[in-house]
């Protein structure tokens, strides 16, 4: 490998970490902001099972195959093309490219994190492919035809419908609590007999997210285990997959409160009856955070990932490829990239989802974070592309939103929708600038 080469290996590594440092900083508060506002946990144990569960999703089920850039929103083929580039030139320009959209994006990323901005990391790396795209075709090195505006169209339409989707499953979840346990005579037998249902339902729809989509490379994981046969009978057939899902969750309900028998009874003693009903959804709370952290890890990593395995790919074969096997490696470099971030800067957005949006008990908290992973199967197996971080928000709003307008801060809502409407024309600005730099040295290489 030559000198130069090297030097694009090196970038490579520090910006894909850097992008996974900015993933775990931020994203983190998808899963854990509710955790940290219901105050069911402390900080450090917040962090703890985020590292865990992040890393794991990111290093278990995390993309095995990814795309080298994020939803083929810009063709890779022409930049080989020999009739628009000679020689190497269209291969470096793509390089620069990929790494001119990881720092982009990665910038954009930490100035949100400072200001405690929730914004959606996927976004802003679309924003960043984007970018390169325009650019590129604005230099007439790939003809517009390689830009898929259909394919943005539709992302876009997803980051629409995520919010309003999940403020209104989050309020209708939050609305029924409150009829079936707070506003009943006995709400702590209520609230005994609504966790049973609860635990169900959280086993269920989780299990089920998971199958259908929530963990896309969790049948690749599971097929180690499982015979082809089975596997693919289980998987492909909706009804019977949600018929195993069904039973197992069944028998995990049961182990659930056999297991927390005890401990229910005995910090019954200690606390008020509306103590022990939060209590009891706070179990149920850490449970559906410990979910969206796992696949968030799983599913969020492959925007560091991605451009990493690519240019790898290019420096080793000398080929570009829309999709790319990711070696152990770089697997395990996003993931250490999410927890350094998750451990260093993931309490700034925590706590603006947590504690400035609205106020958060452990009801509220689970009803947000239940309602956000219903959201994520739903719009899954619809077909409709999501942003997690903007469903998670739109929930906390929408259980908000049941205590009436007052019980919102309008204020951080703006800035958070600010934010968001900046991502996608800061990423592509930023990018392009940046993919004009990086242009006139890795053509040097060529």
């Amino acid at each position: 490998m030559t000198l130069g080469n090297l030097l694009i290996l090196f970038l490579t590594i520090v910006f894909g970490f850097y992008m996974a440092w900015t993933i775990g900083a931020n994203d983190v508060a998808n899963s854990m902001g509710t955790v940290f506002g219901s105050r069911t946990l402390s900080l450090k144990r917040i962090i703890m099972i985020a590292v865990v569960f992040e890393f794991l999703g990111a290093f278990l089920v995390g993309a095995h195959v990814t795309k080298t850039l994020k939803a083929g929103i810009v063709d890779p083929a022409p930049f080989q093309d020999p009739a628009l580039f000679p020689g190497d030139q269209g291969i470096y320009i793509f390089i620069a490219g990929m790494l001119a959209v990881l720092l982009a994006a990665s910038l954009w990323v930490t100035l949100a994190t400072y200001w405690k901005l929730p914004i959606s990391t996927s976004q802003s790396i679309v924003g960043a492919v984007a970018g390169f795209g325009i650019i590129s075709i604005f230099l007439g090195d790939i003809p517009s035809k390689a830009l898929s505006l259909g394919t943005l169209a539709k992302i876009s339409t997803g980051w629409i419908l995520s919010p309003v989707f999940g403020g209104m499953v989050s309020f209708l979840i939050f609305l029924s609590i409150k009829k079936m346990v707070f506003e009943s005579g006995d709400i702590e037998s209520r609230a005994n007999k609504a966790n049973h249902l609860f635990v169900f339902l959280v086993v269920f729809i989780l299990l089920l997210a998971g199958l259908s989509g929530g963990l896309k490379n969790l049948r690749s994981v599971v097929a180690s285990i499982l015979p082809g046969t089975l596997l693919d009978t289980i998987f492909d057939h909706f009804l019977l997959k949600a018929l195993v899902i069904l039973v197992i969750s069944v028998i995990i309900t049961f182990i659930f409160f056999i297991l927390t028998r005890k401990k229910r009874r005995a910090s019954g003693k200690a606390r008020s009856p509306l103590e022990r009903v939060e209590g009891m959804f706070g179990g149920l709370l850490v449970l559906t955070a410990c979910y969206v952290a796992f696949a968030h890890g799983a599913n969020d990593v492959a925007n560091a990932i991605g451009p990493v395995a690519g240019i790898v790919q290019i420096l080793v074969k000398g080929e570009i490829s829309g999709t790319v096997a990711v070696p152990t490696w770089i697997l395990l470099l996003g993931g250490l990239g999410i927890v350094v971030g998750v451990s260093t800067w993931g309490y700034r957005v925590m706590e603006t989802i947590g504690k400035r949006i609205t106020k958060i008990t452990p009801t509220r908290g689970f009803s947000a974070s239940f309602g956000a992973a219903s959201s994520v199967l739903i719009c899954s197996l619809l077909g409709i592309p999501v942003s997690t971080s903007q469903i998670i928000v739109g929930s906390v709003i929408g259980v908000g939103m049941a205590g009436g307008i007052a019980a919102i801060d309008l204020r951080v809502i703006r800035s958070i929708l600010v934010s968001w409407i900046f991502t996608v024309p800061v990423s592509a600005i930023t990018t392009g600038l940046i993919y004009l730099l990086f242009r006139a040295i890795t053509l040097q290489l060529a």
